[in-house]
């Protein structure tokens, strides 16, 4: 079964985010912010993105995007400049958020990944569903969809998920599935004491358990803070963090939310916590007149929760330490792990410097038993504890990251007065992305975590090979291996580990995690050709990974994998099978006249001297050189844009100077013809090629082959930048030259784009196009096996310009494209 993702162009983000929920965070909405309406009546884009980048820095999943005013009237090409600056320079994915259908669309159809739409209702005629419900159907694209029905907003559960079903039931016209609806059944404040409103928190709640209930495939949100809308800001804070907690446990998926100023609720204060619940679920008439008399003394300051995670200098420095850990508080730990060290050996020998920094006057002999003491007693109790919360959904992540960064300080100092040992560590752990994989965000979490908790990990880094998981495995003979995939076709270098295991009757416990898998995969890879004994564990968090390790180098062992055979022994593969691409049916796509290139079945071939790149160079895009290839982003790149120019400027007249680059250039027209479904391109130097391209499952079902026709003209390219600039790349780097290095090579990433526009450009000239001449590049949607760059090398030969290939399709040097140019004018990019 598919996940639903979102995604941006750099990261996937699964909606059903375990433990929930999924944060979309607030802040750059003009309609809810006063800091993000005035970032954008004064043009201040650099604010607006660091204002995202500060929410994902805090905890954020997505990022809801608003920029209308009353004040300004062109909302639309603002949108549009401020979503290619969030796509380029953070990698969220997008909720475009809009009162107007148009500048949704533009929006989406613009950024790279799959956003969110906010929102599509059914108030009035219906209009605005009818206008976005098709783009929902084309990209493939989720959407919040408000409970507002003809007659209005959805005030009682029933009305909630009555309109819930009329919304589904009005997608199903335009072939929308349950799982792009992300409900968002609405909540009312609190504040007014209105009669009417009295309820709202408790029908809020019971509105998503029973929509949940109703469409268990779908997804549910709320704009989180309506519910303490009027309140003081403190109170608002306790009273959401409260509604937010009720509201996942009745099922809530996504919250629309600025996860700074969420508490967790088990460190929320027993009396203000009782407090909002009252108020919540109408406990008793004066609910509300409670609360607020409560916070007007409380005033601006947060007063409790400040005072909740205070350290008490009175306590025992190992209790110090463990509170340190579980509430995020660093500053200090180091000491007070040197207090409970010498606590625990009943010794005073503590010595100050200058700084105030401590440290114990005593060899690590003695220091030792000490130090494990505090380890067992202090320490792992404490990651323990915060584990526990984040399983309870108590905990986000960003939250469980900074106790990990203060266990790491407090281990860090710990270890100093530990006698390097067998027997220190509780197991050992080889760990690893695996090959062709170069994602390692979870990977490293699972590391730190893992290290945090006593064991000790080997960390192989990523696109790691078979063989290297197997020669470490045999040097350090591990408890475990833990294997790490972020893409579907990097995941089966999984079921290989397993396959090579079993065949060689290794005797290793798997565990397995990452974006790309699930437990079906899991079980699936596991049980076929006979069930590996040793157990394939998929863990879908890190703290998944470690309690399943924690249990295999426990006595609880042959346990868990007696139950885990068992299981496994009575699961039934319940995936769905693919769909077969012989039953889509073709589009609609009519073919048209073909052009006449004055040259045909020949490979044209430019070197330097026939390249114009003064046009070259003007066909740089400077912002993805800048952000992407430069990283001059954020702080690091607070210098003006006249600074970058000068720069690209000293770059450019260095690399002319040196003769860096040896730009060459083959492209050629071919004779083709759509024969079955396929693109047969006639070859007049050898065997004709024939180019298999997959068809959409989209609506309209589009292939590449369709915009030929049976006697048809195609076009193909392929550029490079030279073998040279590798050379000095690697030559720099062995120099210590790694600016340099840097520098360059992001400047050949997008000379090699520049050029390949260039030659798309001098296609379109000569075969007098006016509409049409698409390039589409192999690894991208419409045509993703690159292992087909092998059928474009046979008609170019592009090996007499420099130009090779891997066994596997991938291009040297690295700084080359390819494409194949569609010249039919209706040509579109689309996705699979």
């Amino acid at each position: 079964m598919t996940v639903p993702r979102v995604s941006s162009a750099l990261k996937a983000v699964e909606l059903k985010q375990i433990p929930p929920p999924l944060i979309i965070g607030e802040r750059i909405n003009t309609q809810g912010s006063r800091k993000a309406k005035q970032l954008v009546l004064t043009d201040d884009l650099d604010g607006l993105v660091d204002l995202g980048r500060m929410q994902v820095e805090d905890g954020a999943h997505c990022l809801d995007v608003c920029v209308a005013t009353t004040e300004r009237s062109d909302e639309r090409s603002f949108m549009l400049n401020l979503v290619k600056r969030l796509s380029l320079e953070i990698d969220a994915p997008l909720v475009i958020d809009s009162t107007d259908p148009d500048v949704i669309e533009a929006a989406v159809t613009q950024i790279p990944g799959r956003p969110i739409i906010n929102s599509i209702n059914l108030e009035g005629d219906g209009s605005r569903f009818e206008k976005l419900a098709p783009l929902m159907a084309k990209y493939g694209l989720p959407a919040i969809a408000l409970c507002i029905g003809p007659k209005g907003m959805a005030k009682t559960p029933q009305e909630k998920l009555e309109t819930a079903e009329l919304l589904y039931e009005t997608g199903k016209k335009y072939g929308l599935k349950i799982e792009q609806f992300i409900f968002d059944v609405l909540t009312f404040t609190l504040a007014t004491g209105e009669d009417e409103f009295l309820d709202a928190g408790k029908n809020t709640l019971e509105g998503i358990r029973l929509v949940k209930e109703r469409f268990p495939n779908s997804f549910t949100t709320l704009g989180l803070s309506n519910i303490s809308f009027g309140l003081t800001p403190y109170a608002r804070k306790i009273l959401n963090s409260v509604f937010l907690y009720h509201a996942v446990k009745v099922g809530l998926d996504t919250a629309i939310v600025n996860a700074k100023e969420i508490i967790p609720y088990g460190e929320l204060d027993e009396k203000e916590k009782k407090l909002a619940e009252d108020l919540i679920f109408n406990a008793h008439p004066n609910a509300l007149s409670d609360l607020i008399s409560y916070f007007e003394k409380a005033g601006t300051q947060e007063t409790s929760t400040s005072k909740k995670v205070d350290v008490d200098p009175s306590w025992a420095p190992g209790k110090r330490a463990n509170f340190r850990i579980v509430n995020r508080l660093k500053d200090g730990i180091q000491n007070d792990v040197v207090c409970a060290i010498a606590d625990k050996l009943g010794k005073n020998e503590i010595i100050k410097d200058n700084d105030g920094i401590l440290s114990l006057d005593a060899p690590q002999e003695i220091t030792h038993n000490g130090a494990i003491r505090t380890l067992n007693e202090d320490l792992l109790p404490a990651m323990k504890e915060v584990g526990d919360k984040f399983g309870a959904g108590e905990l986000i992540l960003p939250f469980v990251l900074k106790s990990a960064e203060c266990m790491k300080a407090a281990v860090g100092e710990l270890e100093k007065y530990l006698v390097k040992e067998e027997g220190t560590s509780k197991g050992k752990l080889v760990l690893g992305t695996v090959y062709g994989d170069v994602h390692d965000i979870g990977k490293n979490l699972v590391k730190t975590i893992f290290q945090n908790n006593g064991y000790t990990v080997y960390d192989l880094g990523k696109q790691v090979p078979l063989q290297k998981f197997l020669e470490k495995i045999d040097e350090v003979n591990p408890d475990a291996i833990g294997l790490s995939a972020l893409l579907v076709s990097t995941s089966k270098q999984m079921k290989f580990f397993v396959e090579h295991a079993r065949k060689n009757k290794m005797n290793i416990p798997i565990l397995c995690g990452g974006a790309a898998i699930n437990s079906n995969y899991i079980n699936r890879i596991a049980k076929e050709d006979g069930i590996y004994d040793p157990g394939v564990f998929y863990c879908n968090t890190m703290f998944e990974g470690l309690k399943t390790m924690d249990i295999l180098i426990s006595d609880e062992k042959p346990k868990l994998l007696s139950e885990w055979k068992q299981n496994l022994e009575n699961w039934k593969d319940k995936s769905t099978a693919s769909i077969d691409p012989s039953t889509l049916p073709k589009s609609q796509i009519k073919p048209v006249e073909p052009p006449t290139p004055k040259v045909i079945g020949e490979p044209i071939r430019l070197k330097l001297d026939q390249i114009k790149m003064d046009e070259v160079w003007s066909m740089i895009d400077k912002r993805s050189l800048f952000k992407l290839s430069w990283g001059l982003r954020g702080k690091a790149g607070s210098e003006s844009e006249s600074d970058h120019e000068q720069l690209l400027t000293e770059w450019k007249i260095r690399i002319i100077r040196e003769k860096l680059f040896e730009p060459e250039i083959v492209y050629g027209y071919f004779r083709c013809h759509n024969k079955d479904g396929k693109l047969l391109v006639e070859n007049p130097s050898g065997e004709n090629v024939e180019f298999d391209f997959p068809r959409s499952t989209k609506p309209e079902h589009l292939c590449l082959t369709d915009y030929f026709g049976a006697d048809d003209v195609v076009a193909f390219q392929s550029v490079t930048v030279g073998n040279k600039v590798a050379e000095i790349i690697e030559q720099w780097n062995n120099e210590d030259k790694y600016t340099d290095a840097y520098y360059l090579h992001g400047l050949a990433v997008e000379v090699a784009e520049a050029l390949a526009e260039w030659v798309n450009q001098k296609i379109k000239s000569e075969l007098n196009l006016e509409k049409g001449g698409l390039r589409y590049s192999w690894g991208f949607p419409s045509c993703p096996d690159v292992l087909q760059h092998h059928l474009v090398w046979k008609l170019l030969d592009p090996e007499k310009s420099g130009m090779t290939l891997t066994e596997s399709g991938q291009i040297i040097p690295e700084q080359s494209t390819a494409a194949i140019v569609v010249h039919h004018p209706n040509a579109q990019y689309f996705v699979l």
